[in-house]
């Protein structure tokens, strides 16, 4: 049997050892072969059981592990062994195990079947639990964190856990600090006294030790402060992440302050978009006021802040000075050069803003209204002399971009050739152009709108794949969205918004007469519900809005008589609350925009014609005392008479303006004259205008008045048809080539098709 060790590899001044005389102990323990054999058939038997070893590579290196063990039993180690007082038993069990660790050791260096890893998966969760445990009953406990100076709580627990979970602790506790000698550590300066709650920071150690706690809108502040004190990083995060999902318009000034406080860059970023996009609202909130100096500052900074005007602003700023005066009017140079004066009406700068003390006692604001003043009488002269110079103005003469302006939108509508417009334009009344605005996702013909505070709803067209489709305008956002579809297929239908829910009342269907159905919105719940129906069909629906509640409508309805069309003219009047119908004589005579309705009433230029509805605050008794069964026609005295015959336009309001769009000349369907043409009544002039003309001529769509951000108007905005809408032109196309091609086919002689 070969030697582990090889002569080649001993020392060269060694010799091999004598071989032992027969009578020696070694000589005795080796002459019986009975211990190396049981050793060696357990060893092979061991062997046998590693099912996992390479067959090739494992067994010879099995053999020379076995060699090795045989020798170091039989050989010179043996003897040393013996001289040791060792038995060969123990030294046969020792080489066992040097051999077996070996093999392990070469074959992969992984634990064999004989050994397994054991992990507790519940083992950290229940220790820390026992530490936080031992804590709250004060056991082993070496550290005391104490708030609200004297007097105030107490909180026990261990250096090495806090250390641990917070590098804040580690330098503390574990250096030359006297907190470190005292066990003893004073929390001072909160953002409030005494400190935060004892229960919140019983929550934040308790966290410390076990990575659980629950946060809630009322904690969520003083959680955030310890957090960000005791550098516990990922618990502050999912305060920011929690206070984004909390986050509205009566928290996000709170919201954004704290995320500058604490350096919550995303959350800081999301509250101060809400704050922009919703800037005329928010200032609304008392929360505001109570903003310091560089907010109100970086506020009125900020080009892209959405408001209804500058005059608002000037008034906002006022209030916050007002708010401290004593602390606060050394600020109000600085927040006044901020403002745009340009942008304010001339009357309003010489009445409200110059004679305001803040401004008079000052000669930098006095000048500064001044100039602008000067640069109105400027721009008044250039428009006069038709000179046009004046429209390149310097950026600080334009309007903020997040400035809301005043938009007759008209939206969908048919073109020349009878396509269907998804494009949407906008009259932009301060510089008397159009402009463009985003597409809707729908082909819409005899449409409805409604106008709400926040949003413009457009349900229902004539194209059968469309007229379920609700979509509404976020102006904020300039973009379309889908919500629920109306419960019947429907066009030429009434569409109006009484408390915050739209009503859609009667209408037509491409195979129906009319409808008599009456359906409720509710934009929270993006759900129609079906209300009892109209006593008759309503179609060509008109509607106006009283005292949040009562709906003027004027229809027309079927009737088995003589008359052109088979369908009469009605005026009724709808209780929203009691759901009770009742005739009228006319609509309530408020303003120019019921005057103009009741003056063209009974034209077809009326019955095709869309108007958008409109709201009115008064009194439904004082609404009924102005109902007439005569209506002046006044109103029509400057209207082109060429206006009249027109059908299929657009007919909405402006303040007392009213507007009329588009339609076409002729009603005969192979030589319809479609208009580009735009009319505004102008009540200060109390006369009719015509306006530029649209991009392109359009009838059947729909107008309403929007404020739109500055942003979305200035220069020149191009925006994508829908993909929706590409693939269906793309197909309309298709047919209408193939169309062509039969017609020309039909034209050639039958010879020639031969041919």
């Amino acid at each position: 049997m070969r030697n582990l060790y090889p002569r080649s590899n001993l020392p060269q001044h060694a010799s091999p050892s004598p071989e032992p005389c027969a009578h020696s102990l070694g000589a005795r323990l080796r002459a019986p072969s009975v211990p190396c054999a049981l050793l060696r058939n357990r060893l092979r038997s061991l062997l046998r059981t590693r099912s996992n070893m390479a067959a090739s590579a494992a067994a010879s290196l099995q053999v020379v592990e076995m060699e090795g063990v045989e020798a170091a039993v039989s050989g010179p180690v043996g003897l040393g062994v013996e001289g040791m007082g060792i038995s060969g038993s123990v030294a046969a069990e020792a080489g066992l195990g040097a051999g077996l660790a070996s093999m392990a050791e070469v074959v992969g260096r992984e634990p064999g079947p004989e050994s397994e890893d054991f992990e507790c998966s519940t083992h950290c969760s229940e220790l820390s639990w026992r530490q936080n445990e031992q804590r709250r009953q004060g056991l082993f406990c070496d550290i005391t964190l104490c708030f609200g100076g004297a007097g105030g709580r107490e909180f026990r627990a261990h250096r090495s856990v806090l250390a641990a979970a917070t590098e804040y602790f580690t330098p503390l506790l574990s250096g030359q600090f006297s907190e470190s000698r005292s066990g003893r550590v004073e929390m001072r300066k909160w953002s409030s006294e005494p400190g935060p709650e004892p229960d919140t920071v019983e929550a934040v150690i308790e966290y410390m030790y076990t990575g659980r706690i629950r946060v809630s809108t009322g904690s969520v502040h003083e959680v955030l402060e310890l957090a960000d004190r005791f550098l516990l990083i990922r618990l502050k995060e999912f305060c920011g992440e929690f206070l984004k999902k909390k986050l509205n318009l009566s928290n996000c000034v709170a919201i954004h302050s704290l995320a500058h406080m604490y350096t919550l860059s995303q959350l800081a970023l999301k509250a101060a978009d809400m704050i922009r996009r919703n800037f005329y609202k928010v200032i609304q909130d008392e929360e505001f006021y109570t903003l310091p100096f560089h907010l109100i500052r970086d506020w009125l900074s900020d080009l892209e802040i959405t408001v209804d005007s500058e005059e608002v602003l000037f008034e906002t700023v006022l209030k916050w000075v007002q708010r401290n005066a004593e602390e606060r009017e050394r600020y109000f140079e600085e927040l006044f050069k901020l403002l745009r004066l340009s942008q304010m009406k001339p009357t309003y700068l010489t009445r409200h803003v110059k004679s305001e003390r803040l401004v008079s006692i000052n000669e930098v604001c006095v000048k500064l209204v001044s100039d602008a003043v000067e640069s109105h009488a400027l721009r008044a002269e250039n428009l006069q002399s038709g000179n046009l110079q004046h429209s390149v103005s310097p950026v600080g003469l334009l309007p903020r971009y997040g400035q809301n302006m005043d938009v007759i939108m008209v939206i969908g509508g048919v073109s020349e050739g009878g396509d269907y417009l998804s494009e949407c334009v906008g009259y932009f009344i301060d510089e008397d152009r159009w402009v463009n605005l985003p597409h809707i996702h729908n082909h819409l013909d005899g449409h409805a709108v409604a106008v709400t505070e926040s949003y413009i709803y457009v349900a229902g067209s004539m194209e059968p794949g469309f007229a379920k489709t609700v979509e509404r305008y976020n102006p904020n956002r300039n973009m379309w969205e889908q919500v629920c579809n109306l419960m019947t297929r429907k066009h030429s239908f009434g569409l109006t918004e009484v408390k915050g829910k739209l009503y859609s009342i009667g209408g037509h269907g491409n195979f129906s007469p009319g409808f008599k159905d009456v359906t409720v919105y509710n934009p929270e719940q993006d759900k129609w519900h079906n209300l009892e129906s109209a006593p008759k069909i309503l179609r060509d629906v008109k509607a106006v809005t009283i005292e949040e509640r009562f709906v003027y409508i004027a229809a027309r309805t079927p009737v088995d008589s003589d008359s052109e069309d088979g369908l009469r003219a009605i005026i009724t009047r709808y209780d929203t609350e009691t759901r009770q119908w009742q005739d009228v004589d006319s609509l309530p005579l408020i303003d120019n925009y019921c005057f103009f309705q009741m003056s063209v009433a009974s034209t077809n230029f009326y019955h095709t014609a869309s108007c958008c509805p409109k709201s009115y605050p008064m009194d439904n008794e004082e609404a009924k005392r102005k109902i007439s069964g005569r209506v002046s026609d006044e109103i029509l005295e400057s209207l082109p008479p060429e206006v009249l015959s027109i059908e299929g336009a657009a007919i909405c309001y402006y303040k007392d303006d009213v507007f009329i769009i588009g339609g076409w000349k002729n009603s005969d369907d192979i030589d319809k004259q479609y208009r580009k043409e735009a009319y505004r009544y102008c009540a200060e002039r109390k006369r009719w205008m015509l306006l530029p003309p649209m991009p392109q001529p359009r009838c059947r769509a729909t107008a309403c008045h929007v404020r739109i951000p500055y942003r979305c108007l200035h220069g020149s905005q191009r925006y994508p048809m829908p993909q929706n809408l590409m693939w269906q032109k793309d197909r309309i196309r298709q047919m209408q080539e193939i169309h062509r091609h039969a017609l020309s086919l039909r034209r050639i002689p039958r010879s020639q098709i031969e041919c």
